[in-house]
């Protein structure tokens, strides 16, 4: 019996038919392994440029301290007051911090082409819209720790909305013939805390609080803290 011709025998550089089973067992390991894509997260390659409209040199300061362990994010520049914000990307400012509410939220469009972040006491939903609604791009309470207040920041740069931290607080009251800012220090001073706990609540100096405080006792015919307090008790603040 004679063997198979050269032109029988099967080339060795054909590839063989599959199996089915072949077949589907290559299917499945395919299926098993799908090709997925994730995001890279941003990373700006410089700090962020943010600005504050300060109303004092101490709370500039105060904010300056906050920020300096976080110097590779953010770099913070004083505005002694606002106006047009070329060179930044992010301003901070408090249009609810004096008395002509109205005339401090005016001024929010003009402080472009910088992204506006109202950074204010009060986190009462009420303020919330109104600052959302005169042309700002976030609002952040100044209650926000150092790492809240960047979060913030960014997330406003991104054009991403501003996450809430913590419950929303009661609007605070406005006692007649004080300022927002000595109405604020009143009420903590109702509350028990120290000049030292006041000045770390509100990112002022020490001094400051002091000054705050004779300024409410001028205004208020106090002579110490207890007296203050019951003036504003009877000026409708429940404590």
């Amino acid at each position: 019996m004679t063997g198979p011709t050269i032109a029988q025998r099967p080339h060795r550089g054909r590839r063989r038919p599959d199996s089915p089973h072949r077949a589907r067992r290559r299917t499945r390991c395919r299926a098993s392994r799908p090709t997925t894509f994730l995001p890279m997260p941003l990373r700006p390659s410089r700090p962020v440029r943010l600005g504050v409209v300060a109303e004092t040199e101490l709370v500039a300061h105060g904010l300056a301290g906050m920020l300096r362990p976080h110097s590779g994010r953010v770099s913070l520049s004083v505005l002694r007051e606002p106006g047009p914000t070329a060179g930044l990307d992010v301003v901070l400012c408090d249009p609810f911090d004096g008395r002509d509410v109205s005339s401090g939220l005016e001024q929010i469009p003009a402080l472009g082409p910088a992204k506006v972040l109202v950074f204010t006491w009060s986190d009462h939903p009420q303020r919330r819209r109104r600052a959302l609604e005169a042309g700002a791009d976030g609002f952040l309470t100044k209650r926000a720790s150092a790492a809240e207040l960047l979060a913030a920041v960014e997330a406003v740069l991104r054009g991403d909305p501003v996450p809430e931290h913590g419950p929303r607080g009661e609007e605070p009251p406005a006692f007649p013939g004080l300022s927002q800012r000595e109405s604020e220090v009143l009420v903590l001073i109702g509350r028990g805390l120290s000049n030292q706990e006041i000045a770390d609540r509100i990112y002022v100096s020490v001094n400051s609080v002091k000054t705050y405080i004779r300024q409410i006792y001028a205004k208020t015919g106090a002579t110490r803290r207890t007296q203050a307090v019951a003036w504003a008790h009877d000026h409708g603040w429940g404590g």
